[in-house]
């Protein structure tokens, strides 16, 4: 789940009997730059909390605020942290009770009267004022104003009897993230000068299924064979994707944590020439340090040891981790596009020796390998070896380079081929990677794979939010007598609430064409993958929401291969049978709050 939709629910979360701290994050080669802002109430126990602060500095577009009483990683770390003392030498940030509060800025008090007139005007009911307000928010946001307004506005008298209970700091801190996804937005929708607007998904959706439908095979029911057993199809699938099929691979599905992260501290043990990671998060906890601990001394065995996580999740989780590890020598990259500065990286890569690669879901963390004490998510990583690594490797070297020579950081390149690896398995593997800018060629992938259906699809995804193409294929596979299986989070199981009305608001149209339904129970619901008739699979980090088509870099691995899919279908049964199973869609519950409006209507590229 991405960064900033963590962050609406951390703030959600804070409670003001706690004491304030802020941390900055470490010094390390292209990680972002050291930040004071203002502190808030915070738990003493949850130091990753001040984390969240640092991530705030993009939006906060006028500059830091009312500084007071900062306080570093080291001071507010729990006594007896992993690295610690190596963490400190990379961390900046130092006590500051002297900043001033900044002066009145006239432009931000103009365009917080302009929102709160237009409110006024409109009887409080933003929906009366649309297009009114959103000229003004583009104003500011062009200005570099939008941060601070919504703060202004937030701490209005007049308004503040119309929003949830909360802090003044928390307001602030709210308003401030809020800014930044209203930032991305306005951008998003052309509402400023020099912004590329995103492709419309109505547009998106006729141009990608014409696509998809431009075939000499067309899609089929349940009495006749897979589409995936014609090699023609497959070839469309290749062309449609940019992703070729190689042959002689071997694959295994690594279903849950505690199997992932065996195989995954094996194979570092064993590595003998190279270890790189793409990881959205490393954290700071029991299996972020075991896995630092393995680096570091791989490390200091000689080999090549490179990591890349994304740049602003790094607020979030793993500053200390990640401090360690430099200080060891190992390469770290903070993904961070200039150009584009809303996107991030949701990759999850283990490549090891070049020979032996591990993709999907999971981060370095302990809800994912099920060490420590906390939450124990359902996860789907997919180990492999074969041709289909050198694809793999050419990804990370070229993604790594880029940023190291944009970033202009002093570590070594990454090269784009692995070692020739024997072709001695059966399966048929692509590989495929793609960012924001551009095609969405993994939705393109699924939407094809649904199209290749004629009996079963099984799908298995974190946060089921339907984009118009994805609702149509799906709907169109039902229609002709394919049997569509779905299981995702419940309001009881996601972690981000936020999400729980888009996913079950996409569902009972699907329930309705005869979809079966399934729904989480207890602990969150974190794999992606598919099966289609029992002979292909695609597995990855892509999420099936707006988010992994407009602002992340995702990747996904497509097999052809029987035993693959089998054992992901067998995965898909276990899960299904703990699952809630919905037949009425009257069932669903649907939360439906002003909050929830407001997201879906403008907010849905975030979800």
């Amino acid at each position: 789940m991405s960064s900033h939709i963590l962050l609406l629910s951390a703030f959600l979360a804070l409670r003001p009997s706690a004491r304030a701290a802020v941390i900055s994050l470490p010094a390390i080669p292209g990680a972002p730059a050291p930040i004071v802002i203002p502190s808030i109430p915070l738990e003493p126990s949850a130091p990753v909390m001040n984390a969240v602060i640092s991530m705030l500095a993009p939006a906060m577009e006028a500059g830091p605020v009312a500084v007071s009483a900062a306080r570093s990683l080291v001071a507010i770390a729990p006594e007896g942290t992993p690295g610690l003392s190596a963490a400190a030498a990379f961390d900046g940030a130092r006590p500051d009770a002297s900043a001033a509060v900044p002066a009145p800025d006239p432009a931000v008090d103009a365009f917080a009267g302009e929102l709160l007139a237009a409110l006024i005007k409109s009887g409080g009911d933003p929906a009366k004022a649309e297009s009114e307000l959103i000229a003004v928010l583009a104003r500011a946001h062009e200005a570099g104003r939008l941060g601070p307004t919504l703060q202004a506005l937030a701490a209005d008298p007049r308004l503040i009897p119309h929003l949830p209970p909360m802090p003044a700091e928390k307001r602030a801190l709210f308003a401030a993230q809020f800014a930044f996804m209203i930032g991305a937005e306005l951008e998003g929708a052309g509402k400023i000068p020099g912004a590329k607007p995103f492709e419309s998904w109505e547009d998106m959706s006729r141009r990608q299924l014409a696509l998809v439908a431009a075939s000499a095979h067309p899609s089929r029911g349940p009495d006749a064979p897979s589409l995936f057993s014609e090699p023609g199809f497959v070839r469309e699938y290749e062309a449609l994707t940019g992703s070729a099929f190689t042959e002689g691979n071997s694959a295994k599905p690594l279903i849950d944590g505690p199997a992932s992260f065996a195989v995954r501290f094996g194979l570092m043990r064993k590595a003998k020439r190279s270890l790189h990671i793409q990881s959205w998060a490393f954290y700071d906890d029991t299996t972020g340090n075991a896995a630092a601990d393995l680096l570091i001394a791989k490390k200091s065995e000689g080999l090549d040891v490179k990591i890349m996580v994304d740049g602003k999740t790094v607020a979030l989780h793993g500053a200390a981790v990640l401090a360690r590890m430099a200080a060891a020598g190992i390469e770290v990259v903070f993904f961070n596009d200039a150009s584009r500065k809303y996107d991030g990286l949701h990759t999850k890569i283990l490549l090891v020796d070049g020979v032996y690669a591990i993709i999907g879901g999971m981060n370095f963390g302990d809800e994912y390998s099920h060490m420590g004490a906390g939450q124990k998510w359902r996860d789907t990583d997919m180990l492999y070896r074969g041709p289909v690594v050198t694809q793999t490797a050419r990804f990370m070297a070229g993604l790594w380079n880029a940023q190291v020579e944009a970033q202009r950081l002093p570590h070594g390149r990454m090269s784009a081929e692995a070692p020739a690896a024997p072709a001695n398995g059966l399966a048929r593997m692509s590989f495929l990677a793609d960012g924001p800018e551009g095609e969405a060629t993994i939705m393109l992938a699924y939407l094809k794979a649904i199209s290749g259906a004629s009996r079963v699809i099984n799908i298995e995804n974190a946060y089921v939010i339907t984009t118009p193409a994805l609702r149509a294929a799906l709907l169109a596979a039902l229609r002709r007598g394919v049997k569509v299986n779905i299981l995702t989070n419940s309001a009881e199981s996601v972690d981000e609430p936020i999400v729980t009305a888009p996913i079950l608001a996409s569902l009972p149209e699907l329930i309705a064409a005869g979809a079966g339904v399934f729904l989480k129970r207890g602990s969150t619901l974190h794999s992606k993958f598919m099966t289609v008739d029992g002979l292909f699979s695609i597995t990855g980090s892509f999420n099936l929401h707006p988010r992994s088509v407009r602002y992340e870099h995702e990747l996904i691995v497509s097999v052809l291969d029987v035993r693959v899919a089998a054992r992901l279908d067998r995965a898909f049964a276990a899960d299904v049978a703990a699952a809630l199973s919905v037949t009425d869609p009257g069932a669903l519950a649907i939360p439906d709050s002003p909050l929830t409006r407001i997201v879906r209507r403008y907010l849905f590229n975030q979800l």
